[in-house]
């Protein structure tokens, strides 16, 4: 029990699958660093060697780049803090502070997922010049995205800190809850997003896409992830719905199977794809294209800047 005697769970959480995902989480943050590393310094020499032979239209830096997985691996660790407290409430489920920190953690970490994949394909369609097949203009696709993100993320944030307390257990679900179905919405059109812009651009090919294809295979990726979030969003939100004796909130295995699974195959995906599909071997390939004779920037005709920060800041004004 809480102090004012509102019992936090209706369940002692397992330890030893709190265990699991505690060390599954850690291991694969380590894992993403050390491969972020790897694959941004190398990807940073072949484009300084490239960049010589040639200059493009478009580019990005490396820490640009890079910068879009800052949110994933954040994503990592959070869980694995979740889940670590998950360890300590086993152990004593009165205790508040656990019960807060692994609630707020495991609610807020797939926004951060969730980020990351936004900008890995607003960085993919502007290397690709292909930002018109999206649904809403380019300089405004990963903003809108993102900002409905970080609402979502503030409101499960601020709403799983509040059902700690039996006065505002209800408000605190509420809040939750219309989190959730932000993101769900918002997902659900970036998906759509993804799939029109899947067929769009067979059916009016750029200059880049044409001549790689590695664009397709981080495309799929980023779709599979997206409904893996999806649908873990869905479940909770069904969750919070159903309230604090229902079916989802009384029985802990919902939580490993419609969360925690989803969410360590969704990192799974992106570690083991890392040395084929990246958004580094993107950019050197957008960087070859442009570089190719064959190169006319198709779909995107009217480019005449050096660099996406010079794109951007002339969309802007």
């Amino acid at each position: 029990m809480a102090k004012d005697g509102f019992e936090l769970y209706r369940y002692t959480p397992e330890l030893g699958a709190s265990i699991l995902f505690t060390v599954l989480f850690a291991v694969s943050g380590v894992a993403f660093v050390i491969l972020l590393f790897h694959y941004s310094v190398k990807s940073k020499r072949r484009v300084g060697s490239l960049m010589k032979s040639q200059p493009v239209l478009r580019y990005y830096g490396t820490v640009n780049l890079a910068g879009a997985y800052v949110p994933f691996i954040f994503g990592c660790f959070v869980e694995c803090v979740g889940f670590a407290f998950r360890c300590k409430s086993s152990k004593d489920t009165t205790l508040l502070n656990p019960y807060i920190i692994q609630t707020v953690f495991l609610l807020v970490s797939p926004t951060l997922y969730a980020a990351s994949i936004y900008m890995f394909f607003g960085r993919m369609a502007t290397l690709l010049f292909a930002e018109n097949l999206m649904i809403m203009p380019a300089r405004f696709n990963t903003t809108i995205f993102v900002i409905g993100d970080v609402g979502s993320l503030l409101l499960q944030a601020i709403g799983g800190a509040m059902m700690s307390k039996v006065t505002s257990a209800s408000s605190g679900s509420h809040l939750v809850t219309a989190g959730l179905f932000i993101q769900i919405a918002f997902f659900g059109l970036f998906i759509i997003n993804e799939v029109l812009f899947i067929f769009k651009m067979s059916k009016k090919p750029t200059s880049v896409s044409v001549r790689y294809g590695s664009w397709k295979y981080l495309n799929i990726a980023l779709l599979v992830n997206s409904f893996l979030i999806l649908i873990r969003s869905i479940v909770r939100a069904v969750e919070f719905i159903q309230g604090y004796d229902g079916e989802i909130a009384s029985h802990e295995w919902y939580l490993y199977i419609f969360d925690g699974l989803p969410m360590f195959l969704l990192v799974l995906i992106f570690i083991v794809a890392f040395p084929l599909i990246n958004i580094f071997r993107i950019h050197e390939e957008s960087i070859q294209a442009q570089q190719s004779a064959r190169f006319d920037g198709t779909n995107y005709p009217d480019v005449e800047v050096t660099s996406i920060e010079e794109d951007l800041a002339s969309k802007s004004e």
